[in-house]
Parts: C-alpha cells; structure tokens; sequence
C-alpha cells in the first residue's frame, strides 16, 4: 500500500522509541516531535533520493522529454569521431534514474559531475566513452539555467535522439494530501527520517539537561 506522510513519520518515531498517539492527545512534546518530522520529511525524502540504487530509484520515477541544448564552452566538434549530445532538463527535475539515447547499446542508470576527475576523461573527444560504455554527466548550469545533461556520445552524423529518460521530480515528496511513496522504498526513508528525529531529539534532551543542571546550580546558591 502507499504510504503517506503520516505512514512514515509514525514508523520513524517508533523506530526511535517515541511513543506514538494521535494528534488530538498527543503531549505537548511529542507533537513537538511529529510537527518537526512534517517538517523535515521533505528534505529528508530529496536527500535519500539522491543516495538510492537505481534498483528502488526506479519506483520513484517518472518519464520524460529532454530539449537539446547548445555546447558549452564553444567546443567544436565537426572534426571528432565521438561527439557529445546535451539536453536541457525538465524544469521539475531533481535525480536521473535512467537514460537512453537512440544509438546507445543500452541505458546509463548513474552519472558523473562536471567538476569531478572522471569528467575530464569525458569532455576529451579523444577518451569519452562511445555508444558500447556511454557516459552520462550533470550539470546545474545551461542556457536556460535549468540541470543541463550530457551524454557522451554520439558518432560522426548520428541523430541526437532520446530514446528513454525517467526522472525524479522535485516535488516528489509524500505529503497527506495525495503524494505517496510505495512500499518498496518505505524502509529506507523510515530509517532515514528516523537518524535525522534521533539527531534531533539527543540535541533536545542535552539542552534539557543543561537547562536543568542551571536550574540547580541556581537553587544551590539562593
């Protein structure tokens, strides 16, 4: 079954041993707790994105079509064999799961930054990969300045067409109003939002007791 927000925010709290109650007997603290955790849910929810496998990404995703986009730097590349393609992504786009090119032997489920080593590797027309190991790399920068995607590559005059792309969208967040996640990520956002309520609580709970050591310390000089 889908699971709302509440589904997984009582989970979490059970997990870090929070007693769960409606909202309408809760303590003052414990609601506390759970208005942080609605709080919270979506940043949680967009950074574990980020960390899934494709293997459960999948189950979050959506498709969608991609707009070419210019070259950036002004690289020319009439006289190279392997030529890189670049797409303007969806104006929702948040985290790749999957895609295609029309002339790739099969689909990249995982990418590369620009700014890291392996890009270098890339932008060399001379050592990018090919149809039969292409490459994928992200940036958050285009013509449009929406995340722009580049695919290494194509060859000589093939067609700079999409065959598949899936996504997940920034607004792909369980909420109680209609957005929900399915079972097979479940567990891992429980855990999730669980680490970031333990966090939370520990800090709460050390600040009590400091308060309450002040407290004292004061009672015992009156």
């Amino acid at each position: 079954m889908p699971k709302t927000a509440d589904d997984i925010i009582k989970r979490a709290l059970t997990l870090i041993d929070e007693q769960v109650t409606e909202f309408e007997t809760a303590a003052s603290t414990e609601m506390s707790m759970e208005e942080m955790a609605l709080d919270i849910l979506p940043e949680v929810c967009r950074d574990l994105v980020k960390e899934l496998p494709y293997e459960l990404k999948r189950y979050l995703a959506k498709s969608g079509t991609l707009a070419e986009d210019t070259i950036p730097g002004g690289e020319n590349q009439s006289s190279y064999v392997k030529k890189k393609a670049v797409f303007q992504a969806p104006d929702d786009f948040w985290e790749l799961v999957s895609i295609r090119l029309t002339v790739w032997s099969r689909p990249v489920t995982d990418y590369i930054h620009i700014d890291s080593p392996e890009y270098r590797v890339q932008n060399n027309p001379f050592t990018r990969g090919g149809k039969q190991n292409p490459v994928v790399a992200l940036s958050n920068v285009s013509t449009g300045s929406k995340a722009r995607i580049e695919c290494f590559s194509v060859h000589n005059d093939d067609a700079k067409t999409v065959d598949q792309f899936q996504y997940v969208a920034f607004d792909n967040v369980p909420d109680n109003s209609g957005k929900t996640w399915p079972d097979e990520v479940f567990d891992e956002v429980t855990k999730a939002l669980a680490a970031q309520l333990h966090q939370i609580k520990s800090r709460l709970d050390e600040a009590s007791l400091r308060n309450d050591e002040t407290l004292e310390a004061i009672k015992q000089h009156e």
